[in-house]
């Protein structure tokens, strides 16, 4: 299980003027929610795309400010255009409770079905998991090697961590092997080059 710290403030004021100039000033707005009542904060920019390459809702993140926070990533907003993140929303957690969220899924290994040409469609990328807190797990790897055109897997074959309960539909399809990618030169048939006659 991942698990980052990140300083926060609290934000006083909660208009769009005040977000626009924390912004300007390399502060993130964001809201935590789920315990209590919510509240408005703001964090470091770059200190938070330099620990957060990558945003998921597996990693457990403290907040260190006014008061210790355990939270999630449960949301964001992005300038596309910009390349930054314009606000966040924490979930926070308690420990000894469970939640749900969500956890990507990585496969690993050279199918045997892609080998012989066939095409692999990676169709669902994370999973919907309950689980307390400390059996949060960061990934699900799934080995997809032995599979052949033709073969799936499916949410019910993978091999969960102990404490964790999948909530996405078991017949739901993880990857698959379809069949083999077209030769270009198959049943194409010959043009003849017309020659010109004078």
């Amino acid at each position: 299980m991942e698990q980052k710290t990140l300083a926060y403030e609290i934000r006083e004021e909660l208009t769009k003027g005040a977000a626009r100039r924390l912004r300007a000033a390399g502060q993130i707005p964001a809201v935590v929610y789920g315990v209590g009542t919510p509240s408005s904060i703001a964090v470091n920019a770059k200190e938070f795309d330099k620990n957060f390459a990558t945003i998921s809702e597996s990693t457990i993140i403290t907040l260190q400010g006014k008061e210790e926070k355990t939270v999630l990533v449960k949301d964001y907003q992005e300038d596309v255009l910009k390349g930054v993140i314009t606000h966040l929303d924490f979930y926070e957690i308690q420990k000894g409770k469970k939640l749900n969220t969500h956890v990507s899924i990585h496969v690993t290994g050279n199918p045997v079905g892609v080998r012989e040409g066939g095409l692999l469609d990676h169709a669902l990328h994370e999973i919907e998991i309950e689980c307390l807190p400390k059996d949060l797990p960061e990934q699900i790897s799934i080995n997809i090697e032995g599979l052949n055109i033709g073969d799936a897997v499916h949410v019910s074959d993978i091999a969960i961590p102990e404490g964790v309960k999948i909530l996405t539909n078991s017949d739901s399809v993880v990857a698959s092997i379809t069949g083999k990618v077209a030769d270009a030169a198959v049943d194409q048939p010959e043009v003849a080059e017309e020659t010109e006659v004078e």
